[in-house]
C-alpha cells in the first residue's frame, strides 16, 4: 500500500512537470510565432487612436497658479506649434512615440506644459514637412504654440548638436519657462547617432 501510494506521488509529480513544460512551450511558440503580428496589431491601434483623437483637446489652465488643471489623454493632440521663418505649422501631440511623430510633433511627457514656468520639450522628425528646417533657426527667432488656453510665444537663445546619449541636453528644470525643439542630426534617411536642439526663452501668456 505505500509503495502504491509512493508509485502515485511520482506520477502525479511527473505529470504536473510535464504540463509545465507544454506550457513553457506552448507560450514559447506563441510568443515567437505571433510577436510580428502583435507589433503590427499594436502598432494599428495605436494609429487609429492618435487619429480619433486629431481633433484638438480642450485642456484647463489656472492662470493664478500657472498650471493645467485637465491634462490631454496621450496621444492626443492639443496644440499647434507655429515658426514663421522656416513658414513651418505642425500639430502637437502629447507624447512622443513613433506612432505619435508619423503625425505630427511629440511633447516629450516628463516635461512641462506651455505656461507652466518650466522646461517643454517637443521632437519631431527630420524629413520634409516637419523639423528638416529648424537646423535654419537663428538667435531671437521667433517660435509660437498656439493652444485652446493660450498664446505662447518663445524666442531662440542657442542651438546645438550633441550625442543622442547626452541626456544633459534635454533637462527640464522649473525655474523658467523654456522651450526645447530636437529632431535626429544630420538629415537623411538612417539611424542617426546625434540630435539637433533649439533652445527658446518665453514666458507670454494670452
Amino acid at each position: 500500500m505505500h509503495n502504491k501510494r509512493k508509485f502515485s506521488e511520482k506520477a502525479f509529480v511527473t505529470y504536473v512537470a510535464i504540463s509545465f513544460l507544454f506550457v513553457c512551450l506552448f507560450i514559447l511558440i506563441v510568443y515567437f510565432g505571433l510577436n510580428n503580428k502583435i507589433v503590427r496589431y499594436t502598432s494599428l491601434i495605436n494609429t487609429v487612436a492618435i487619429k480619433k483623437n486629431d481633433k484638438e483637446k480642450t485642456v484647463s489652465f489656472d492662470k493664478i497658479k500657472k498650471k493645467l488643471t485637465s491634462y490631454p489623454a496621450y496621444g492626443t493632440k492639443y496644440a499647434n506649434i507655429e515658426i514663421s521663418k522656416i513658414d513651418l505649422k505642425l500639430p502637437v501631440y502629447f507624447g512622443d512615440n513613433m506612432e505619435i511623430l508619423s503625425h505630427g510633433i511629440g511633447h516629450y511627457a516628463g516635461s512641462y506644459f506651455p505656461g507652466e514656468g518650466g522646461t517643454i520639450i517637443y521632437a519631431g522628425h527630420n524629413n520634409r514637412g516637419y523639423f528638416d528646417k529648424i537646423l535654419n533657426l537663428k538667435k531671437d527667432d521667433k517660435i509660437v504654440i498656439e493652444t485652446n488656453y493660450g498664446s505662447f510665444e518663445y524666442k531662440v537663445y542657442e542651438t546645438k548638436i550633441v550625442n543622442e546619449n547626452d541626456l544633459s541636453a534635454f533637462a527640464v528644470q522649473s525655474e523658467r519657462e523654456e522651450l526645447i525643439v530636437y529632431t535626429c542630426y544630420p538629415l537623411g534617411v538612417g539611424h542617426k547617432t546625434e540630435r539637433f536642439l533649439v533652445y527658446a526663452y518665453g514666458d507670454t501668456y494670452e
